[in-house]
């Protein structure tokens, strides 16, 4: 269920009709089954799915007593499903390559949607009760709403449990957001519908095809992708974070203008925020951190990077999408600690080195094999037609768009400009963007990205 499609729209004027009649646990009963409506919604079966990992965090976050290595085999136990869906081909073909060895087996399976971001939803909420930096659950039923909260279930923002758990019974509609939420989600819609899936097909050609890449249509796919997936998933998280004030719930933003960053550091400062912070304090500090010197530090630095390229996707495409992040960030720790001049170099400089390593490094994200990455960058140095760009004269306006927007496109900034509008301005002009997109969204249907993570 896309949140910019009719059947959202639908679900949601359903629910939010029906919030009105329950109060108390009974409200959170009600908002947890329409949750697990909206999961099972593409694939009704995954919801044994859901519910096994939400009995898993609820059984082990009452478990603290256990040792070092009982956890981690909670934590392992925790993986497997994540490990058998999305992994499974990625080791038995690697397997095979390596060994020759061949298997029967059949793994062509449905990948459930959201399943990383669930499961470590799941794990954290385990580790955090076990370092008491949140409180284990007694009531089921929080803690399912806790693992299944619709707005942000299936891509994020990742929440802690001290996040949602004390806003779970305060859960209602919300009308004094109603104009920033309005304002926001419509903003979301756009960026997806508008942006990215406009964006999308010109992506696919150049990734999907077999033949040559020539200069023109290289620029097209590393330009076009860097702005497809901000726009696709920092949509996702605007209208998630709008659903979120409507029902008085805050989440924390995930995304502050990432393209506006003077460093690699800084970018995943502002780069799907909550994944970064995940990242950080149960991989990276776990690893040593920068506590245990700088050779350790940098290990943990590319370690934590490879290991989120690998959490993103079974293909080693990703794991060097991950190691190249990690390299970036590796290599300005080591410059800061040799006190090389970097940060003389002027701001607007700064900000392009760091968009054109991240385009870079987008170019294997986005690539469906190392093969097709290699001649995609070799297109870089091959003269061509200009014929890509000539039947797609939009594409270059959207890029350049987005780009001389981007300092704007935050939580703090758009909230602020809707204040400073009245609702009778804010709201029809939001409705009707939101039933556009909702009408083009018909013709086209186009998943969020990141639901395949």
């Amino acid at each position: 269920m896309l949140f910019h499609s009719p059947t959202f729209l639908g679900f949601l004027i359903l629910f939010l009709v029906g919030l009105r009649f329950f109060k108390d646990e009974r409200r959170v009963i009600y908002v947890c089954i329409f949750s697990y409506i909206f999961y099972g919604w593409w694939y009704p079966p995954y919801i044994v799915l859901l519910l096994g990992l939400t009995v898993y965090a609820h059984f082990f976050t009452w478990r603290k007593n256990l040792s070092r290595a009982s956890l981690w085999l909670v934590i392992l136990l925790g993986l497997l499903p994540l490990i058998f869906f999305k992994y499974t081909g990625f080791i038995l073909e690697n397997i095979t390559a390596l060994t020759d060895i061949r298997f029967s087996v059949r793994y062509d399976w449905k990948l459930p949607i959201g399943i990383s971001f669930i499961t470590f939803t799941a794990i954290a909420y385990i580790i955090d009760t076990r370092k008491n930096h949140a409180l284990a659950e007694r009531n089921f039923w929080h803690t399912a709403l806790f693992i299944s909260f619709f707005p942000q279930l299936i891509a994020g923002p990742i929440l802690r449990a001290r996040e949602l758990m004390p806003q779970i019974t305060q859960i209602r509609f919300n009308p004094s957001t109603l104009k920033v939420a309005l304002f926001l989600f419509a903003i979301g819609a756009m960026k997806k519908v508008g942006v990215a899936d406009q964006l999308a097909p010109v992506v696919d050609q150049i990734y999907t095809s077999d033949t040559p890449i020539n200069q023109t249509e290289a620029l097209l796919a590393f330009y076009a992708f860097a702005v497809q997936i901000y726009c696709d998933f920092s949509g996702y998280t605007d209208m998630a974070l709008a659903l979120g004030l409507l029902l008085h719930v805050e989440f924390p933003m995930n995304f502050n203008s990432p393209y506006a960053a003077v460093s690699i550091r800084d970018f995943w400062r502002r780069w799907h925020m909550t994944l970064s912070r995940w990242l950080r304090d149960y991989l990276y500090f776990p690893l040593g951190g920068s506590r245990l010197g700088i050779s350790r530090t940098l290990l943990a630095l590319l370690a934590t990077m490879l290991l989120g390229g690998l959490w993103h996707g079974a293909a080693w495409t990703f794991i060097i999408w991950g190691g190249l992040h990690g390299l970036y960030v590796a290599i300005e720790h080591f410059a800061e600690k040799s006190n090389l001049p970097f940060s003389r170099i002027p701001k607007s400089i700064r900000i392009l080195i760091v968009v054109h390593l991240v385009g870079f490094a987008w170019i294997f994200f986005r690539a469906p094999d190392f093969s097709r990455a290699l001649e995609v960058i070799h297109g870089f140095f091959v003269p061509g037609n200009t014929a890509m760009l000539e039947n797609n004269p939009l594409v270059p306006l959207l890029i350049v768009a987005v780009f001389l927007l981007h300092p704007l496109d935050n939580l703090p900034k758009i909230r602020a400009f809707a204040d400073r509008l009245p609702i009778s301005i804010i709201a029809p002009l939001s409705i009707m963007l939101v039933l556009v997109c909702a009408a083009l969204s018909v013709a086209n249907p186009s998943a969020f990205i990141y639901f395949d993570f």
